[in-house]
């Protein structure tokens, strides 16, 4: 049964995985808020035109960050899930860019996709097509390009059509949206209404959507009524309102959406991660004019299901300890809208018209932001009522930090760069010199006559070298393992017209993971077997315990079909580490080879009394036993008194080409030797 993974582990890695993909980002967050801030510096320096200069440079950092973090989500997405980015990141592009245009999701100025959320969603969409229905980066080198290109084509014509689909999703949801923004009647100036207002920005702003552009009309209606509000009050001619413009920019958003100068000073504070000070750090000349990108994406604050509530929550306890501070007249109300960046302190010192009570109102609310913070931040941290086990596991997360991220970055470019050649080496391999087939025989100590062999590939260059298995995992790395198993089968089978069918003779053929769980490969197997003329009961597949990890359902089913063709299936390298004895179980198998590191463990009598127990394994499920690695006499010995008939190994004979095999097959005197050996 398959243990599903806990809640906290779901967490430990949905945090960790939006972590690194926001810390790939800060360089460009920090870039957009720096030029925010040196254009409203040079305003206030009367250096218009360049301020224009840093206010395009922010406008265009602000436009590049949705389509930069569909990228990099995906990257990440893929490359976590050994899937080729340069395959999937395409797909999230085309589905980004696609549902963006058609639904309007696009930055007025200069046209780009400007939805963050949709970016994250069309990533982990794309990401999670190409991870279940995989395709591999396409290679003109390889024998089965034109193949592979078809059917990445389909693959694609797939994907377009799950993007349409997703589009009209999206479509319908921003038609409610609206329906419901529209009907959505919302009054600041109230405090029912307050409350709402506030609460919507910053559940909104949790996710990475602008609230005050989702809020426009509210939000625009808010700043007539306090303007018209603040010249009536002037003039004489209307009381002061408590709540307006001013009240919100000053008390709700110190430090920037969400009060987070009150998180600052939390992780300042208390927190013990040396990563999450140093962000801090980093943070504060920019929270200080209420720039909060740095930690939105750095802890990061967005859809971090932790740091969400008292993102939301800070600003309304807020906006009720103010509004009552303000009500009882402790402190002046807000008469002047001040910029939004404006220092805190500063702007509550000039929004109470240049009073000291509004600089201590706002120390009162970050102090009680930190409060409200610190909880959640601690649990968020891992500092919380931690044990032992729980600082591991902390330590394990302070290792997904930046500095080691991009260590995966640079790993996984090398990585890439590594395929590459592999990929080359594969596809020259396939296009020039030979695969050819080695056999090693598989000896029945009590009859000479049973002939079976295991085949092994080999390459042969075009100058005649003969190049080891060695390839076998540059096949696997590229993803063409299965085109590999299919040229061996060929092979294989080409080959068993010359060796002694007749007297029974039978060849074993190693099947990958890959093969094995293939639909198909029955199928395959079938058709080959009629194109060759073959008797079914002339072939063995040997299956290593490693694959059998794989699918069990659909592996079980093929192991079924194959033996009623009459093709025999053996269990390769049993006992080499795996959970061995359940498969037994849960297959039936026709023959059981024992792997070649339980025989170099019988020189001591432990490892002896686990041979001789294996080797009962035939009187319980009726399955043929080999001994692999057989290299001594005393080897041979030693599994014969274990009852253990058939043998492979150097002692009798090493892998030979399929000239050699048939000689070595009806070389009488070398049978009758092995009878007596």
């Amino acid at each position: 049964m398959v243990k599903l993974p806990s809640l906290r582990s779901c967490y430990d890695t949905y945090v960790r995985d939006i972590s690194i993909v926001f810390l790939l980002l800060l360089p460009l967050t920090i870039c957009n808020a720096i030029s925010l801030f040196s254009g409203h510096f040079l305003n206030f320096a009367e250096q218009g035109e360049l301020a224009k200069r840093f206010f395009y440079f922010s406008d265009l950092l602000i436009g590049v960050y949705p389509t930069a973090l569909c990228i990099i989500t995906t990257y990440y997405l893929s490359s976590k899930h050994n899937t080729s980015p340069m395959v999937v990141i395409p797909y999230a592009l085309v589905m980004f860019t696609g549902i963006s245009i058609a639904n309007d999701l696009v930055a007025p100025h200069n046209g780009l996709p400007n939805n963050p959320l949709i970016a994250l969603l069309t990533a982990l969409i794309a990401s999670s097509w190409c991870v279940a229905f995989r395709v591999f980066p396409l290679d003109p080198s390889r024998i089965d390009f034109v193949s592979a290109l078809y059917k990445q084509s389909a693959h694609f014509f797939g994907f377009l059509l799950l993007t349409v689909f997703f589009n009209q999703v999206v479509g319908s949801i921003i038609l409610e949206s609206d329906v419901i923004s529209g009907n959505l009647t919302l009054n600041p100036l109230t405090i029912s209404g307050g409350l709402f207002y506030q609460f919507i920005l910053g559940l909104l702003g949790s996710i990475g959507i602008n609230g005050h552009n989702f809020l426009f009309r509210a939000k625009q209606q808010l700043y007539e009524d306090t303007k018209n509000n603040l010249d009536a009050w002037e003039m004489g001619e209307a009381p002061l309102n408590i709540l307006g413009q001013g009240f919100y920019d000053a008390f709700l958003a110190i430090g920037g959406s969400g009060s987070t100068m009150s998180l600052l000073l939390c992780i300042l504070i208390f927190s013990k991660d040396k990563r999450h000070i140093t962000l801090a750090l980093s943070a504060l000349p920019l929270v200080m004019f209420n720039i909060n990108e740095l930690l939105l994406f750095g802890l990061p604050i967005i859809f971090n299901p932790t740091l969400i509530a008292p993102f939301v929550l800070v600003p309304m306890i807020s906006f009720v300890v103010v509004y009552g501070v303000m009500a009882l007249g402790l402190v002046n109300p807000v008469s002047a809208i001040v910029d939004w960046m404006t220092p805190p302190l500063i702007s509550g010192y000039l929004a109470t018209n240049n009073s000291i009570g509004g600089v201590i109102l706002q120390v009162l609310v970050i102090a009680i932001g930190v409060m409200v913070y610190r909880p959640f931040y601690l649990h968020y941290a891992g500092k919380s009522n931690i044990d032992a086990r729980a600082m591991i596991r902390r330590h394990a997360l302070e290792k997904s930090t930046l500095t080691s991220f991009l260590g995966e970055v640079n790993q996984s470019m090398g990585g890439h760069v590594n395929r590459h050649e592999v990929s080359q080496r594969v596809g020259k391999m396939m296009t020039r010199g030979s695969f050819v087939m080695y056999y090693q025989p598989q000896v029945n100590l009590k009859d000479p006559s049973d002939v079976a062999y295991e085949s092994l590939v080999r390459y042969r260059t075009d100058d005649g070298q003969i190049v080891p298995p060695m390839f076998i995992k540059d096949f696997h790395q590229v993803g063409a393992i299965k085109q590999l198993d299919e040229l061996v089968i060929d092979l294989v089978l080409q080959d068993l017209k010359r060796l002694p069918l007749s007297a029974g003779c039978r060849v074993g053929v190693n099947i990958s993971a890959e093969s094995v769980s293939d639909p198909d490969i029955v199928d395959y197997i079938a058709e080959r077997l009629y194109h060759y003329g073959v008797s079914p009961t002339s072939l063995e597949l040997e299956v290593t315990e490693e694959a059998i990890l794989e699918d069990h359902v659909q592996i079980r089913q093929n192991i079924e079909i194959l033996q009623g063709l009459g093709v025999k299936v053996a269990i390769d390298d049993f006992g080499a580490g795996y959970a061995s004895f359940p498969h037994l179980l849960k297959f039936n198998f026709d023959k059981v080879k024992l792997d070649r590191s339980l025989l170099l463990n019988a020189t001591e009598e432990r490892g002896q009394n686990l041979y001789q127990l294996l080797a009962k394994i035939s009187e319980v499920t009726g399955c043929a036993l080999v001994a692999e690695g057989i290299e001594t006499e005393k080897d041979v010995a030693f599994v014969e008194s274990c009852g253990i008939d058939i043998c492979q190994g150097f002692y009798f004979a090493k892998p030979m080409p399929l000239e050699d095999a048939v000689g070595w097959a009806s070389n009488k005197s070398v049978l009758e030797s092995v009878k007596h050996a």
